[in-house]
């Protein structure tokens, strides 16, 4: 049986005797080097071998899953696992129920979304006064400004609804959590009305 690196270097040589153009060799190369970079991801999952065959698969234009049960599971003692410090640990990688994030690690999920009923209901229940002190104050603004008023409008919904998978991810935490904080003084203020 061969090895993991003997594996790599067949998988890596049918990768680069792949050429330009439509071929039988092509064909060949192709389906080797896919079939020996899944054969190594699936015998040697947590190797270094396991990352370049996925390199291999990407750049066919495969993609390829790799478990993620080493980095996200690990057994420890019953004793350390109800500690305060564990117990923080485990709450600080566990995505927050309903939010939608699959992955604490990577955090490609949306996360939390913000109560735009609750936004609503706050700003028609202020007084009428002020309203209309903050209507005036932006006519007043956008008869100077123009359109470019709503810029950071526009970009605040963006942001905080389908764009957020574009910003970064340490923006991506702030944002959550000022709106999880958001969230939580509508909810204040709507028990106290």
């Amino acid at each position: 049986m061969a090895t993991a690196e003997k594996l790599l270097q067949e998988a890596q040589y049918a990768f680069q005797c792949i050429s330009f153009g439509e071929s039988r060799e092509n064909t060949r190369n192709r389906s080797r080097a896919k079939k020996l970079s899944l054969t190594i991801i699936r015998k040697y999952p947590g190797s270094m071998e396991a990352s370049e065959a996925h390199a291999i698969l990407r750049r066919l234009g495969e993609e390829a899953y790799t478990s993620q049960l080493a980095t996200r599971h690990r057994h420890i003692t019953q004793v350390s696992h109800h500690s305060a410090k564990a117990l923080a640990r485990a709450k600080a990688r566990t995505p927050i129920p309903g939010s939608g994030s699959q992955n604490a690690a990577s955090d490609d999920g949306v996360g939390e979304s913000l109560n735009w009923g609750g936004l609503l209901g706050l700003v028609f229940n202020m007084p009428k006064a002020v309203l209309g002190i903050v209507a005036f104050a932006g006519i007043f603004l956008f008869g100077i400004l123009g359109p470019l008023l709503f810029v950071p409008l526009v970009l605040f919904v963006m942001f905080t609804g389908p764009f957020r998978q574009m910003l970064k991810p340490d923006q991506r935490k702030e944002m959550n959590e000022f709106i999880v904080r958001f969230n939580e003084y509508v909810e204040e203020r709507e028990r106290g009305a």
